[in-house]
């Protein structure tokens, strides 16, 4: 065909502040990204423990390729699994707590392969409205009845549980720690309506995967009701520092994944290697006790900080939501964040809601304090006037 199909929507998308390119860097340590021959501090990665960099990982890649050569050659239920694979889900098992768990290349394939595969005709559905797009579009591709209560709202939810009473099965959907906002799901509160209205629990916890809980476990550990949890789905691509994600529970709900979730039955296994590397990953996150606390503090330090100097949030995790607003502002902002020296990304529609554009700021264990420093600095130069007051919880659109 001669008609140009795409560019008048890319025109569209630029001229409404959308448009999106890849930032290729040239170097990177963890802490710090080079760009351009421009080093930065770098203030937006989900390598929350720094993992990506330790040597102890690096070392069981390396010694994974030796062993196994670099792909895996097929599926896992034909040719795909070898030896690190089966290692790291039952390390996984054993660091939750759980009686099993099945890997899957992303976190994106783990929810849109097992929402769809728990849950069916005749089920129901009850999902936070600002869960992440790959729970969005798990409980779209299942058929199940699809319903959505408003952010952390339980009084709601519960309304949700009375109307599906007749529902065959119903799950509760929700991230543990949300992705984009920073705050964490009541999750004592609603693993009780759970129990109370006879439904099941699905938490995406990746981002607390490693980190939150006395010894890292997540939001569950953190709540106190990990046997109230019946999946839950975890990345090893932040805290953990490597790539690919799980899914864990009884060893019959995974075992039943394992039969029906299509994301896992056709995909080309995770590389033996990269298997290795995750497996050293979670051995470590079991003895981090110490890496964490240091961590935990620095975040609470941080947030004191942003409250003497009036730029509080809503958020009181390693996840910071700056909410600017309208996109195209939130992209102007961003490039006086690099001008500073700090790297970060605006995030806009359809990542989150509209009108809620936002720099979303992470906190790492790479950081020194001179660098949150420096951040800090540059927040107080680059904010626009009245981004403090959009950042509080009452402010904060949806």
């Amino acid at each position: 065909m001669t008609d140009d199909l795409f560019s008048p929507a890319l025109a569209e998308l630029a001229e409404n502040g959308l448009l999106r390119r890849a930032t290729a860097f040239d170097g990177g340590d963890g802490r710090t990204v080079t760009l351009d021959g421009k080093r930065y501090l770098l203030f937006c990665s989900n390598d929350y423990l720094r993992l990506s960099h330790d040597p102890r990982i690096i070392e069981a890649v390396k010694e994974g390729l030796d062993r196994y050569g670099f792909g895996s050659g097929g599926s896992r239920l034909i040719s795909g699994t070898r030896a690190p694979h089966a290692q790291l889900e039952k390390a996984i098992a054993e660091f939750l707590r759980a009686e099993a768990a099945l890997l899957f290349s992303s976190g994106y394939s783990a929810n849109t392969g097992c929402i769809p595969a728990l849950a069916g005709k005749g089920d129901a559905i009850l999902a936070d409205k600002l869960n992440h797009a790959s729970l969005v579009d798990g409980c779209l591709l299942s058929k199940a009845d699809f319903h959505r209560y408003p952010h952390r709202n339980m009084a709601a939810l519960e309304k949700l549980l009375q109307k599906t009473a007749g529902a065959k099965t119903r799950w509760i959907v929700t991230d543990g720690l949300f992705s984009m906002d920073g705050d964490l799901a009541p999750l004592d509160a609603l693993c009780g309506l759970a129990k109370k209205h006879h439904a099941r629990v699905y938490v995406d916890d990746a981002h607390a995967f490693g980190v939150l809980g006395a010894n890292g476990r997540g939001t569950a550990e953190l709540f106190g009701v990990g046997e109230s949890v019946d999946i839950t789905v975890g990345t090893l691509g932040k805290a953990a520092g490597g790539m690919g994600a799980f899914a864990a529970g009884k060893k019959s709900a995974v075992d039943f994944l394992l039969n029906k979730a299509r994301s896992f039955i056709f995909s080309t296994a995770m590389p033996p290697a990269d298997a290795a590397g995750n497996l050293k990953a979670v051995e470590i996150l079991a003895d981090f006790h110490e890496g964490r606390k240091r961590f935990l503090e620095g975040i609470e330090n941080f947030h004191t900080r942003l409250k003497v100097q009036n730029l509080e949030t809503s958020s009181k995790t390693y996840i910071i939501p700056l909410v600017i607003g309208e996109a195209g502002a939130t992209v102007s902002t961003a490039k006086l964040f690099w001008d500073g020296g700090v790297f970060l990304q605006a995030v806009r529609p359809p990542a989150v809601p509209e009108g809620t554009s936002r720099l979303r700021l992470t906190l790492s264990l790479a950081q020194t304090d001179e660098d949150r420093e420096t951040l800090l600095a540059v927040m107080k130069k680059a904010l626009p006037a009245g981004a403090e007051e959009e950042n509080g919880p009452s402010k904060r659109k949806r």
